[in-house]
């Protein structure tokens, strides 16, 4: 190919992109936030997404420094939320956009649900009977007080025996990462293990639908028992724990990399949560860690709030005026980064960057603690609130905790190096560990030998966390 043929070639190229990044501009209703043009029209923040992950919108956040800006990726319109100023204007304009758009097109794809079943599922403000709301209704009074605490005290004894088989480790050594995944999921399977027994033992199976029906038959005569059954259903629907292995892991290594942290958690919980009868036995009380222990939950609030990989998205319904000046139009998609508003400076200050253990305490949260609900997004945007965020802090926590109080843990590298992390894994709040993270775990000398229970005492059964 000649010079000349290449120039040309190029020059189209360039007036061609042009002319797309004119005709973006103009399409734009003066009151839409600015337009923040791609590098390549139409696929480049596209592409920079897949490659980057959610990081590059706050990214473009920092160049720009706009509350909101609007992107164009292939033919949608996409309004980007940098600033909490506007998170109350979002919350009250709630009728006029939804998640649930983008739920039923994953229930679609990914579950399989046909129209019937997706047509229930859709807000009712879309001609649906808002089955998939009234579903998530429905589990916030199983997942509060004395409920959850049943939920907590089973899932806390799963995992005081996973814990006490880390002192058997032949070489003393483990993969951290790894060692979270697998406790998390043995202890989560449990609870829905004992769930699938409960409906089998009740014959739910028997009116069911014919594929649960069948699978159940199937195993039923060749001699399985109900919790075989059981656990081979859970094979078949738990994924990976996309959300509270990592948060695990990150909680654990922002401890255990400060040594004066890790000190002050220790004796936090020895002193609070831990209690000894007359035998030696030593019980670790959850409701104890919940209540008395504000150190390890702001710490675990603060890794959410420093380490957040997720965003907020809505499809919007209607235009929408956002605090009376930024227009968002029907038919397009509202994205807001935890990690651009998790880290905003008006919200958390000058150190907003940095990890605070304190930072999520009652002292510390007693002013404006309005503004610091809307600066901080891990558990979602209201309505749209994780529901079973009070279970997960538990079941977290208690690991956490019955892992730093019994065990000296060092990494094998010899210094906390954080891990490479998978930033394209957009469905997990926050980033995964991409390689191995190899320690050592001894057992503290003053706890060889010693008898390890766990309770939860009743109470409320929900933790003091912020939510936006």
């Amino acid at each position: 190919m000649s010079d000349f043929t290449t120039l040309l070639g190029l020059s189209v190229v360039a007036i061609l992109g042009s002319f797309l990044l004119f005709t973006q501009r103009a399409k734009l209703d003066p009151r839409e936030p600015p337009l923040v043009p791609s590098t390549i029209p139409l696929v480049g923040h596209l592409i920079s997404f897949l490659i980057h992950g959610i990081e590059y919108f706050a990214a473009e956040s920092g160049k720009h420094s706009l509350p909101v800006f609007t992107m164009k990726i292939l033919k949608e319109k996409v309004y980007i939320i940098t600033s909490p100023d506007l998170l109350p204007s979002v919350r009250h304009n709630r009728s006029s956009m939804s998640f649930n758009p983008l739920f039923t097109a994953m229930a679609e794809r990914a579950g399989g649900i046909r129209k019937s079943g997706l047509q229930l599922l859709r807000e009712e403000e879309l001609g649906g009977q808002g089955l998939a709301k009234k579903t998530v209704e429905v589990m916030r009074p199983a997942l509060l007080g004395n409920k959850l605490d049943h939920l907590n005290e089973q899932m806390i004894h799963v995992l005081g025996q996973i814990v006490d088989q880390v002192a058997s480790i032949p070489t003393g050594s483990l993969d951290l990462y790894e060692w979270c995944s697998e406790a998390l999921t043995v202890a989560s399977r449990e609870q829905l293990v004992q769930a699938f027994l409960q409906f089998y033992q009740m014959d739910g199976h028997l009116s069911s639908s014919h594929l649960a029906y069948s699978r159940w038959k199937v195993q039923q005569e060749a001699g399985a028992t109900l919790e075989d059954i059981a656990r081979l259903e859970i094979l078949t629907g738990v994924g990976i724990l996309s959300n509270t292995v990592p948060s695990c892991f990150w909680l654990l290594f922002d401890i255990l990399s400060r040594p004066e942290l890790l000190r002050t958690i220790q004796d936090e919980i020895h002193q609070n949560a831990v209690s000894i009868d007359s035998t030696g036995i030593h019980t670790l009380d959850l409701a104890d860690i919940r209540g008395k222990c504000p150190t390890l939950l702001s710490s675990f609030q603060e890794t959410l709030r420093t380490r957040s990989n997720s965003g907020q998205v809505r499809v919007i319904y209607q235009d929408t005026l956002l605090n009376d000046r930024w227009l968002l139009k029907a038919g397009s998609t509202l994205l807001i980064p935890a990690p651009t508003i998790n880290k905003n400076s008006s919200t958390w200050g000058l150190n907003s960057g940095d990890f605070d253990s304190q930072r999520f305490t009652k002292t510390a949260l007693q002013t404006d603690k309005k503004s610091k609900a809307s600066g901080f997004l891990s558990f979602g945007l209201s309505p749209h609130i994780c529901a079973g965020r009070h279970f997960a802090t538990g079941e977290i926590l208690a690991l956490v905790a019955l892992l730093l109080v019994r065990y000296d843990i060092r990494p094998i590298r010899g210094s906390w190096t954080e891990p490479k992390t998978n930033a394209k894994a957009v469905a997990a709040s926050l980033p995964p560990a991409a390689e191995r993270f190899e320690v050592t775990a001894v057992e503290r000398p003053e706890y060889k030998g010693v008898e390890w229970r766990t309770t939860v005492t009743p109470g409320k059964g929900t933790y003091g966390l912020i939510i936006g």
